[in-house]
C-alpha cells in the first residue's frame, strides 16, 4: 500500500494537469466528501497547517493506510489538502461547498 500511495504522489509531482492546483469542482467536492467521511470518522479535523509538510506527509501516509483508502481516493485526498495548505482553496477542508446560482461548488 506504501509504495502505491507513494506512486501516486510521484504521478501527483510529474503529471501537470494532476497538480494540486489544477482540481477540478468535482474534484473538490469528491475531495471534500472523502475528508469528512474518512477523517472524520475516527478522529476530529486536524488544520493541516499547523504541521510542517514534512510531518503532514508522514501523517497522510498511516491515515491513508489506517483509513483503506484507494489509491485514486489517497492521491485525490492529498491534492485537495495540499492545495488547501498552499492557501489554493477558498475555505476549510470540512466547511460545506460554496454553491453557485448553478447548485454547483465554487472553485
Amino acid at each position: 500500500m506504501r509504495t502505491l500511495c507513494l506512486l501516486f504522489m510521484g504521478l501527483a509531482m510529474v503529471h501537470p494537469a494532476a497538480s494540486a492546483g489544477e482540481l477540478t469542482a468535482k474534484e473538490i467536492v469528491s475531495a471534500q466528501k472523502i475528508y469528512v467521511a474518512k477523517c472524520a470518522k475516527c478522529h476530529r479535523f486536524y488544520e493541516p497547517t499547523n504541521y510542517a509538510a514534512s510531518a503532514w506527509q508522514t501523517w497522510m501516509e498511516k491515515m491513508n493506510k489506517k483509513s483503506k483508502l484507494k489509491g485514486e481516493q489517497a492521491g485525490l485526498l492529498t491534492r485537495y489538502l495540499d492545495a488547501y495548505r498552499a492557501g489554493r482553496l477558498p475555505s476549510k477542508p470540512q466547511d460545506k461547498p460554496k454553491s453557485t446560482p448553478s447548485g454547483t461548488a465554487a472553485r
